[in-house]
């Protein structure tokens, strides 16, 4: 049977970040320095994960981490180097030598990467509704990096997309990819604009 853990249980990771600081100061980064990320860390963000909103109590996203410096890691990277190389527009052997490089090399360096699918659902709603949850999944990680002093980037680009990617980090066949996430100490702090909310909020009478 399938352990679950109730609201009442649920115990807040203390931090000095508020809702609207991680909101506000939550960035896609590329970039990390190379300070380890401890499973402590990434299981509270999970706990985070799970609590997304989501319609039916489905539970649909499923995380696949894969540990630095693991076989694992080892065997994506290479696959990336290899599709990379193969798929790359730029015929000068040089260039898909470097675009391949940096591919492996964001998979190998990378403090924590997981990645993120959801499961299908009844029928076509469902489905929907279910990656709707694992994308909001995805953003209570990202926020919730915030708070723990962490970067998260959200990549649905090619290294989410190589070749038997589900198979081989076992998920389930009907699933589909969220992306992959990577999390680590930013390098820097990447400044970003929006639209003001008053340029999108319409008040209806």
């Amino acid at each position: 049977m399938a352990q679950t853990i109730d609201s009442n249980e649920t115990v807040a990771p203390s931090t000095s970040v508020s809702v609207y600081e991680a909101i506000f100061g939550r960035r896609n980064v590329k970039e990390f320095e190379s300070d380890p990320v401890s499973d402590e860390t990434l299981e509270r963000l999970f706990s985070a994960a799970v609590w997304a909103p989501n319609h039916r109590l489905t539970n649909p996203t499923r995380f696949y981490a894969i540990r630095k410096d693991s076989d694992m890691r080892r065997k994506v990277a290479q696959l990336a180097w290899d599709t990379t190389y193969e798929t790359v527009v730029n015929p000068n052997p040089d260039q898909k030598r470097r675009s391949a490089d940096a591919n492996r090399d964001r998979v190998l360096d990378a403090p924590a990467m997981v990645y993120v699918y959801s499961l299908a659902g009844g029928n076509e709603e469902m489905t929907e509704e279910n990656y709707a949850t694992s994308c909001c999944a995805v953003q209570n990680m990202a926020l919730g990096a915030v708070g723990e002093g962490l970067a998260l980037d959200w990549s649905t680009g090619g290294i989410s997309k190589l070749p038997n990617i589900s198979e081989i980090v076992g998920a389930e066949p009907d699933s589909k990819m969220v992306g992959v996430i990577f999390i680590g100490k930013a390098k820097d702090a990447p400044k970003s604009t929006r639209l003001a909310a008053s340029e999108v909020v319409s008040w209806l009478e």
